[in-house]
């Protein structure tokens, strides 16, 4: 018998948390995004992406941290 392989999901890095959606025209995946590329070489944008998940990191962390209610 064959197991059949699945392919993992690629994430968004624009998105954290976010598989790919394709959103660019003519994008296979993250590798080949247009707008990744955009982010990815602008410092400020890249910088900016920095800030966001870190932020959300550190919610989740904190989220994780506090007890559930009730």
């Amino acid at each position: 018998m064959t197991r059949r392989r699945t392919l993992p999901e690629a994430q968004c890095p624009i998105r954290p948390g976010d598989a790919c959606s394709l959103c660019q025209p003519g994008a296979t995946g993250p590798q080949d995004c247009g707008l990744v590329y955009l982010v990815m070489s602008d410092p400020d944008l890249r910088e900016e992406l920095t800030r966001v998940r870190r932020y959300q990191r550190e919610e989740e962390e904190q989220a994780a941290r506090e007890p559930a209610c009730c």
